[in-house]
């Protein structure tokens, strides 16, 4: 008898996968999605080499089920440009946790789906994300009908799918990457912007940001103050007041 007693251990389903193929995750033994290339960038280190998907038919299944490390082989050290550099190894260990971006060459969507005769609507959308170090840009695909801010609120799946990826360095804007297909990990998002990325010339930028202290300091100003420190006194109104005065100067004529 095992642990679990006369019950089967419990089991995580993925019978229904990110795509909508209706194809599960895991495949039978040998119908993996067998060794693919893939780049992946943490918040210093950028590598390219090969995974091993073992039964897994998508990366994304991959990243967002493994246990442990993800073993790379193969690997190259990239620069911040993505040009290879003469470190190579012949096999990484890299703790998913650690990993911001998974770039791939091939389209998770493509695999697995053309014997599939389920279609789900989704609506794509153009999505910026900024981690600690990067600014990724690329689409996401959200269910019809579906709310952006509870697509970004989610927790599940662990890894974000994305299609026609650009990624930058926060220290350095111009573009490093472009992955036809990523994976962006949700715990390393510290923003998201759901209207895209405008470039401006850094003279508007400094007009804007002058126009906008400008504004924060009228609300100030507005805030019934004047924008002038006074007496604590409590005043009547204007017209109380002058009134007031005026009563005052009387009887003092009066005497």
């Amino acid at each position: 008898m095992g642990e679990w007693g006369d019950e089967a251990p419990p089991r995580f389903d993925r019978t229904a996968d990110v795509w909508g193929t209706g194809q599960g995750g895991i495949a039978d033994e040998g119908e993996g999605g067998g060794e693919q290339y893939l780049e992946v960038i943490g918040s210093q280190l950028w590598v390219a080499g090969m995974v091993d998907l073992g039964r897994f038919r998508r990366v994304s299944d991959f990243v967002n089920l493994v246990d442990g490390y993800v073993i790379l082989k193969d690997v190259i050290v990239l620069t911040r440009t993505g040009d290879a550099t003469r470190l190579a190894i012949p096999e990484l260990r890299v703790l998913p946790d650690d990993i911001a971006v998974v770039g791939q060459l091939i389209d998770d969507k493509a695999q697995g789906s053309l014997d599939s005769t389920v279609f789900i609507e989704k609506t794509a959308l153009r999505l910026v994300v900024i981690t600690r170090t990067l600014m990724i840009d690329g689409d996401v695909f959200i269910h019809g009908g579906g709310s952006t801010m509870a697509f970004v609120d989610a927790t599940d799946p662990k890894f974000i799918p994305m299609s026609n990826v650009r990624v930058r360095w926060l220290s350095d804007r111009r573009l490093a990457a472009r992955f036809p297909f990523a994976l962006v990990q949700r715990s390393q998002i510290l923003g998201v912007a759901t209207e895209g990325i405008k470039l401006a010339s850094p003279e508007q930028t400094l007009r804007k940001v002058e126009r906008l202290k400008a504004i924060t300091r009228r609300v100030v100003e507005s805030d019934g103050l004047g924008g002038e420190i006074g007496s604590t006194v409590p005043v009547a109104d204007e017209a109380a007041a002058t009134e007031a005065g005026g009563a005052i100067e009387e009887a003092s004529g009066e005497g």
